[in-house]
């Protein structure tokens, strides 16, 4: 048999024969058989792989429902105690208002007492006043001392 070397790259040496009559048809076929056949384990390869992806991203869904419907339970809970404490604090700021407006009025009375007091004691203060006290302390200490004569008629008459 003679046979060639036929350089086709710099690594690869392609022999050829001139007695290789053999059927390149079943040789074509044996190719495509076997390209087939490491195409079918490839796509099954590739279904497992998608398989176990497709179950990571539902158990992934499962918990982040779970996770979700734990936390829309804690954020319905925290809801209802904001609302209470809110109920709790107008609750307590209109009881302080109330408490404001009855302490104003009662320090709007107390003011209006204080400047009567005030005006009373510049009154009481002045001259005349003094002089009308004055006055009055005599008729006092007048009466006193004919009520005291009085009395002492009266004491003497039935001793």
């Amino acid at each position: 048999h003679k046979t060639y070397l036929i350089e086709q790259d710099a690594h690869d040496v392609i022999i050829e024969s001139v007695d290789m009559n053999y059927d390149s048809k079943q040789i074509d076929q044996n190719d495509k058989d076997a390209d087939l056949a490491k195409e079918r384990e490839l796509l099954a390869y590739l279904i497992e792989k998608l398989k176990c992806e497709i179950d990571e991203t539902k158990n992934r869904n499962t918990l982040s429902k779970t996770s979700n419907k734990v936390l829309v339970k804690k954020l319905k809970s925290e809801i209802e105690d904001f609302k209470n404490k809110n109920k709790s604090l107008e609750l307590s700021y209109n009881q302080s208002k109330e408490a404001n407006n009855k302490l104003s009025k009662e320090n709007d009375l107390q003011y209006a007492d204080f400047k009567k007091s005030k005006a009373e004691l510049k009154r009481r203060d002045s001259i005349e006043y003094a002089s009308e006290m004055e006055l009055e302390c005599a008729k006092v200490k007048g009466d006193f001392l004919s009520y005291k004569m009085e009395s002492q008629r009266s004491c003497d008459k039935y001793t």
